[in-house]
């Protein structure tokens, strides 16, 4: 999401990269990171305009990767 924003900055700014920078933005950015989130197995492939699916939820145990090891 942070790589989004950075992107909609600079290619909203007309001095650097004209008037169509937001169509840019949408077509090369937006688009190919929705199509990823809201992927069959994306991280928000549970959520709907209605109601949402209760399995997309995180998981309660964090893998032990993101764990730092004491020593």
């Amino acid at each position: 999401m942070h790589a989004l924003w950075l992107a909609w900055q600079e290619l909203t700014d007309p001095a650097s990269c004209g008037y169509t920078g937001p169509s840019v933005w949408h077509r090369d950015h937006l688009d190919p990171a929705m199509r990823e989130l809201r992927a069959a197995t994306g991280p928000f492939a549970g959520c709907t305009k209605g109601e949402h699916q209760v399995d997309h939820r995180m998981p309660g145990t964090v893998p032990s990767a993101w764990r730092r090891e004491e020593t």
